[in-house]
């Protein structure tokens, strides 16, 4: 329990990658470790994910909330976050909100684990990650596929357009698309793009469509 409760206050605490050595170990050693925040640390980058990734391969890691908003991430960090979820697949919740350095490449790589059938994320933040309406396509086809996704966020992405909504809007209306909750900018909308989410909205009344600013400041 010592180590949940040390997770919880890691925020913004000036981490560097060296001391997710010590964290990793935890990971894989503290069966009660079930969230792990360490959101605006800005020197932890893509050096310590990877040593994070790791140990979340481990089958006693027990994860299942990781926040990593504001730590100066970059698309290569996606890559070593899908390849150790594929063989630990207890984490759920996801935010990597604030890191610029994703963009369409990290996205391309998350939405790859999203359309895997063993994926069990039901949260996934990716607020302001520079992405441009290049992403949509595969995260329409992933939120068309996902088994459990039920919140993404992509507010404050100002590369996203009208054209990326409406290929997003393909992927809501699918059968399959098991979403109830949309972050996106909508202030920056055309009217006419803002009709075409009414129109999915017809089609999947429990779906909600808003600018999520209370996780910006929760997660």
């Amino acid at each position: 329990m010592h180590w949940f409760l040390l997770a919880e206050g890691l925020r913004c605490c000036s981490l560097t990658d060296a001391c997710c050595r010590l964290l990793a170990a935890a990971l894989s050693t503290s069966p009660n470790l079930m969230q792990l925040d360490l959101s605006g640390n800005k020197d932890l980058g893509a050096g310590g994910v990877q040593l994070l990734c790791e140990r979340l391969t481990n089958p006693s890691c027990k994860l299942q909330t990781l926040r990593l908003h504001s730590c100066c991430l970059t698309d290569g960090c996606c890559g070593d976050l899908t390849a150790a979820l594929k063989t630990n697949p207890s984490l759920t919740e996801l935010n990597l909100g604030g890191n610029t350095g994703l963009g369409d490449v990290g996205v391309q790589l998350l939405s790859e684990w999203l359309r895997h059938p063993s994926c069990k994320f039901q949260t996934l933040g990716l607020w302001g990650c520079d992405l441009t309406d290049a992403s949509c396509g595969d995260l329409a086809s992933a939120l068309s596929t996902s088994p459990s996704l039920t919140l993404l966020d992509l507010g404050y992405n100002t590369g996203l357009g009208a054209g990326g909504v409406r290929r997003l809007c393909e992927g809501l209306r699918h059968p399959s698309c098991k979403l109830q909750t949309l972050g996106l900018s909508l202030h920056k909308l055309d009217a006419e793009t803002k009709q075409d989410l009414e129109a999915v909205k017809g089609i999947k009344p429990g779906l909600v469509i808003e600018e999520l600013k209370w996780l910006v400041f929760n997660w």
